[in-house]
């Protein structure tokens, strides 16, 4: 990757102080810009920097820097002023005097010269302090998705800071910049794991402070090591099995990472099972970064008299994939039923206080009857709030109406419902209205999602249509988005107006990722109060 490149794909802000038209094909106008004034003072052996605004950017190439008439010497256009005149367009250099004297300093491009003279004597200011630490520190260990704080604080004792510079420490390589004033300043950069590629190489992060005279000062900071985030998802499982056979469950694992520096990672997956948790089966793989590797686990279920639906939970050191599955009791005969949600409806919204009901439609989609204890389970932090115990014979569906009443909020509180029946579970967002006037006055978009395409090939295109109700007591305008996968992204989405008790049918879709084996995975069409969800199928190429 030539150098430009790669500042461009580093740090958050790179790109909004990158100019869009370095070159000298016109006049360039110069600016000083530290030091402000044409002449200044420095200690000997201090550090001093110098930077003009060009207009327009210019390219490193292009400026000519002199001392004492002179090319190169004491002060030169090193990192990271090199990319940092890529990057923005206007000249840098810096460099040290180490014995007192007078030298004349100065820039020309396109035969605009702009200069200052330096007095190099003990009299002068002293060099601005600067403390640079990180948030992990070295001794920690975070993965590719973790939040990352390099912090500086500086100090000038004349109150004259100016600008803050941060420099990765592996290619020497500007990403980003602080404007800066007074006596002291704290100023961090934020990033993540995953984009501070230094720290996985296991080099610093850099930070230059200039003052308005041009005295300069550098600290460095030693980052966490990165690893690669271990990502798990099950894709199916043999359930129901009957009691005593072995329960296999496959997921893919997938680790998150810089190939460059993570190559093979080693991944340990665990299966969990049951209410009361019990672990009953390991295995580790070597996973090349960015590439999936299916893993299978499996335990021999207990000879049980009863059918039972308990969870089975795959996990790695950083994520979980759950799943419920069903063994068949050895009283049971040949049951096998298999009881899915196909469809999920409430009244929301409602008033804090009122009744709030969910209506579902169950399918047994298995090849004997089904008998369950569905639950209908409300909040952020899940809670059963009732149950209804119903058996659907093979091949047949049955509905359902769970509900509870809300507890009186004083403001509009909007939270997910679900319904679970040992063998699937759909959910929905729903808005209870506070009693400090919500609801009065307001538009209240309902989403109900009316039918998809799936099952698709991968690379097909996945669509969804949806019904959107206002029912609210207010015209309105509000965004209605498409989220899909097991981690939820926004792939479509359309602005809708609609009048008090108006309804209108709204299509989303996405080009689907051409995967290797069958994904099976949550889509869910969401406006700002409600939301809807359908499970779909991607066909793999395999």
């Amino acid at each position: 990757m030539r150098r430009r490149e790669y500042v461009t794909a580093v740090g958050s802000s790179v790109g909004a102080l990158a100019t869009t038209g370095v070159g000298t094909a016109q006049t360039v106008a110069l600016e000083r810009v530290h030091p402000v004034e044409s002449e200044t003072a420095v200690r000997p052996g201090d550090r001093i920097g110098f930077e003009v605004a060009a207009t327009p950017g210019v390219d490193p190439t292009a400026n000519d820097w002199e001392v004492d008439g002179s090319e190169g010497g004491a002060i030169e256009p090193n990192a990271p002023f090199w990319s940092y005149t890529h990057i923005t367009g206007h000249p840098a250099a810096y460099g040290r005097f180490d014995e007192s004297g007078t030298h004349d300093v100065s820039v020309t491009v396109d035969g605009t010269t702009v200069s200052w003279t330096v007095d190099v004597t003990s009299r002068a200011p002293a060099a601005p302090t600067l403390d640079v630490t990180c948030d992990p520190g070295p001794n920690a260990t975070i993965t590719v998705r973790d939040e990352v704080d390099v912090t500086a604080s500086a100090a000038d004792d004349s109150g004259r800071l100016h600008r803050l510079f941060w420099q990765e420490g592996r290619n020497a390589t500007y990403v980003d910049r602080t404007d800066l004033s007074g006596a002291t300043a704290t100023t961090t950069y934020a990033t993540t794991g995953g984009n501070a590629i230094w720290f996985i190489g296991g080099y610093p992060m850099i930070a230059w402070v200039a003052c308005r005279d041009g005295r300069l000062t550098a600290a460095r900071t030693d980052g966490p090591s990165v690893a690669a985030f271990r990502t798990v998802s099950i894709t199916g499982t043999n359930a129901p099995v009957r009691a005593g056979d072995d329960l296999v469950v496959a997921a893919d694992v997938e680790p998150e990472g810089n190939a460059t520096y993570h190559g093979f990672v080693d991944v340990e997956v665990d299966l969990i099972v049951g209410h009361d948790p019990t672990h009953v089966d390991s295995e580790t793989v070597a996973v090349f970064t960015g590439h999936a590797e299916t893993v299978s686990l499996e335990f021999a279920t207990a000879t049980v008299r009863n059918t039972q639906t308990f969870p089975a939970r795959v996990e790695t050191r950083d994520d979980t994939s759950v799943t419920d599955v069903t063994v068949i009791g050895t009283e049971d005969g040949g049951s096998q039923g298999h009881l899915e949600v196909t469809d999920l409806e409430t009244n929301a919204p409602v008033t804090g206080g009122e009744w709030l009901e969910v209506t579902a439609t169950l399918s047994n989609t298995g090849d004997g009857p089904a008998g369950r204890e569905v639950e209908l389970v409300v909040g952020h932090d899940p809670t059963t709030v009732d149950t209804q115990s119903v058996t659907v014979g093979t091949g047949e569906t049955a509905t359902v109406s769970l509900g509870y009443e809300t507890y009186p909020v004083n403001n509009d509180d909007e939270f997910p419902v679900y319904i679970r029946t040992g063998d699937d579970t759909a959910s929905q967002t729903v808005l209870v209205y506070g009693r400090n006037g919500g609801g009065n006055g307001q538009s209240t978009f309902a989403v109900s999602i009316t039918g998809t395409n799936a099952p698709v090939n991968g690379g097909e295109w996945l669509s969804v249509t949806a019904a959107i109700e206002n029912v609210g007591d207010s015209a309105g305008t509000h965004d209605v988005e498409l989220v899909v996968g097991r981690t939820p992204e926004v792939v479509d989405g359309a602005s809708v107006s609609l009048a008090p008790g108006e309804t209108t049918t709204v299509s989303l879709g996405y080009e689907t990722y051409p995967v290797t084996n069958d994904d099976v995975f949550p889509v869910m069409v969401r406006s700002p109060h409600a939301s809807d969800t359908r499970t779909v199928t991607v066909y793999g190429t395999d």
